[in-house]
């Protein structure tokens, strides 16, 4: 028995990890490659970062926000503390500004796995496969549409035949609101993390502490009631007339709502503009797209300019990004290419029809055991490759599959 638990005990994966099949590791591969080509098409360029980078480079620009979820070694080689990646974003932004030359706009696409020390949910995975794209250059709304419009069309492919709903938020307008008040430094931060909880109560305890000046305190506390369809944008113009900066942030989710909603009829948008996910790592429009089937967010994304300053360059950025190990189950049932069975054997003929069903994209498994000869495809085949006439032909469930050899 002890012998049996030490064996037990030598295949079992850490909390949080897991294998993947056959079948779900070529649904994710197929997806994989099917995204980067989609992104490939609207121009942007793959990039592969390493796993592990010294710590300071993958927690640049949210420390606080990926510090806890970083697996940290020491380097031998320099007596440094390096850290597995936990998101690809801040190695993004050292890359561009590795690649830059001017103030060029440039497209960067990724798809890899991260490690995170925590998982983001109970039970969940510790190894997301993050696939994602991102644009620097660019501080205007175009590029939060583009990216938003690359976001939907991913989602699209991987939640095929779904209802999807876009959250919309924007980061400025807590956060002047915040600025307002005229509480110190770090009673804002602490603020805004209240409001990231949605801690009504205890957000509302800290503004009466702080004797904020009431029309700024009920400006604030208005957050939590300016959440729902479009009107929510003009109840919070006539909310905040007096805050020049809310009014621009307001300005720029007015125009990705609109031309979003022209583009794809079918999404359903929505606004929170208590919405403060990663708030000290992003800078302006944070976006999330939910599918009904799911609790949380399928992608997520936003604006994080700024961020690439500390590798000595401040560039805006905007991008998104989506865990595909979660879609496996639906990519697991997508359609595979035909399956063929064929005998054992060193015929040349029978080598050059396997490799001529393999050129057309059948794939095709060979019988090394060399078994008793069947005249019909074993389970899990769709047809079997036998010998007529001195031809090799294909003979399967179907009426026809179009195949020549040569």
């Amino acid at each position: 028995m002890i012998e049996s638990k030490d064996a037990m005990a030598s295949w079992m994966l850490p909390a949080g990890f897991e294998d993947m099949g056959p079948q779900q590791a070529a649904a994710l591969e197929g997806k994989r490659r099917e995204l980067l080509d989609l992104f490939t098409s609207w121009g942007y360029r793959q990039v592969i970062p390493p796993m592990l980078e010294h710590l300071e480079s993958v927690l640049t620009g949210s420390a606080v926000d990926l510090d806890l979820e970083t697996w940290k070694v020491l380097d031998q080689a320099s007596g440094r503390v390096l850290g597995f990646r936990s998101d690809m974003t801040p190695q993004m932004a050292r890359i561009d500004v590795q690649m830059a030359r001017g103030d060029e706009a440039r497209r960067l696409s990724y798809a890899g796995t991260v490690l995170r020390a925590q998982p983001d949910a109970l039970g969940g995975s510790r190894a997301p496969f993050q696939v994602g794209a991102e644009l620097f250059g660019v501080g205007s709304a175009d590029a939060d549409l583009e990216i938003l419009s690359l976001m939907v069309e991913s989602v699209q492919r991987c939640c095929v035949g779904t209802d999807l709903v876009l959250d919309l938020g924007h980061v400025a307008i807590p956060r002047s609101l915040a600025e307002a008040t005229g509480l110190p430094l770090r009673d804002q931060q602490e603020l805004l993390r209240l409001l990231e909880r949605k801690a009504w109560p205890d957000l509302r305890q800290l503004l009466q502490l702080g004797a904020v000046f009431s029309e700024h305190s009920a400006a604030f506390r208005s957050l939590a009631e300016l959440h729902g369809e479009y009107e929510v944008l003009e109840r919070a113009r006539q909310r905040f007339a007096d805050y020049p900066v809310i009014l621009c942030a307001l300005e720029e989710l007015d125009f990705v709502w609109q031309l979003l909603g022209q583009r794809y009829p079918q999404l359903s948008i929505r606004a929170d503009l208590a919405e403060m996910q990663g708030h000290r790592y992003h800078t302006g429009m944070l976006f999330a797209l939910f599918s009904p089937q799911r609790g949380a967010a399928v992608a997520r994304g936003g604006r994080y300019d700024g961020v690439g300053e500390a590798f000595g360059r401040h560039r805006p950025a905007t991008g998104f990004s989506l865990d595909l190990r979660p879609l496996l189950r639906e990519l697991a049932e997508e359609r595979k290419c035909p399956r063929i069975w064929a005998p054992g054997g060193a015929d040349p003929k029978l080598w050059q029809a396997m490799q001529d069903l393999r050129a057309q994209g059948y794939t095709v498994v060979q019988d090394l055991a060399e078994g008793v000869p069947t005249s019909q495809a074993p389970a899990g085949f769709d047809a079997l490759l036998v010998a007529e006439q001195g031809q090799w032909t294909l003979i399967g469930r179907e009426p026809e599959f179009p195949f020549s050899a040569s």
